[in-house]
């Protein structure tokens, strides 16, 4: 599991409702389907994603499809901090 993964994983225990889900697992999982936050949940870990981890996230990556996974997030926050 990378770094940024574990930022995101963390970012949901914190403030979603991950309910003891096996942090494995939602590496993977819409986590719109599974509503681990509601939408101030989403815009105040865009907020945090931009203040701890450097990238400023723009309308194209939150419609990149990979946008609604852990993993997917990750690589896209990876991408930007590489480029």
């Amino acid at each position: 599991m990378s770094e940024t993964e574990r930022w995101i994983l963390a970012y949901f225990e914190e403030h979603g409702t991950v309910d003891g889900k096996d942090p494995a697992e939602l590496l993977d999982a819409n986590y719109f389907e599974l509503e681990l936050l509601d939408s101030l949940g989403m815009v105040l870990m865009v907020v945090g994603i931009e203040d701890d981890l450097g990238v400023r996230l723009e309308s194209p990556h939150m419609q990149d499809p990979r946008f609604c996974t852990i993993r997917g997030l990750a690589a896209i926050i990876d991408e930007e901090r590489a480029g």
